[in-house]
């Protein structure tokens, strides 16, 4: 059979894989075995966003931009669909609108099953706090839907947060 499609699977007799499958096509499946590995982390991400940005009861232009900008700019995330991850986030704030409390429920198990893994559950609420400053206006319920979200992922809010201003008002009244 020919060598072009892949389908000499001699390699056995130190032949290396790249001699055996075209390159392209190895680019595509590593893509793809990264996409699979990642789903919990894509749809983790995208509930974030979606809890973040409902928090005070509607998504603001500037928040659903960072939202954007996280999905392109975030290399855990440049392995999905632009595309793909938008209309998964607007399904679930659509849900949340629709549904309430039992989408808030879901959501927050999509996030929860990040919690062992402790750089991608920080990675998830850095996305989140660029959510929740993107409008330059953040309330008590954005502040609290965060502190529930980083109890759910078990990190300390400060980690995130840092020495920001809003955080060290949010501490104050909270």
């Amino acid at each position: 059979m020919s060598k072009k499609y892949g389908c000499r699977w001699c390699a056995g007799d130190g032949v290396k894989v790249e001699e055996v499958l075209e390159r392209p096509l190895l680019d595509k499946l590593g893509a793809e075995v990264s996409r699979y590995q990642d789903k919990d982390f894509l749809k983790a991400t995208m509930a974030v966003c979606a809890l973040t940005a409902m928090a005070d009861d509607e998504v603001k232009l500037e928040e659903r931009c960072s939202i954007n900008l996280a999905i392109r700019t975030e290399p855990a995330l440049q392995a999905f669909n632009v595309d793909k991850a938008s209309a998964i986030l607007d399904d679930y704030i659509e849900g949340l609108e629709r549904d309430g409390d039992a989408a808030k429920q879901v959501l927050s198990e999509n996030v929860r099953r990040v919690s062992s893994d402790h750089k991608r559950a920080r990675t998830i609420m850095r996305v989140a706090y660029l959510i929740i400053t993107s409008d330059y206006d953040v309330d008590e319920r954005e502040i609290a839907e965060f502190r529930r979200l980083c109890d759910l992922l078990e990190l300390d809010p400060d980690e995130i947060w840092g020495d920001s201003p809003i955080w060290s008002e949010a501490r104050k009244s909270g």
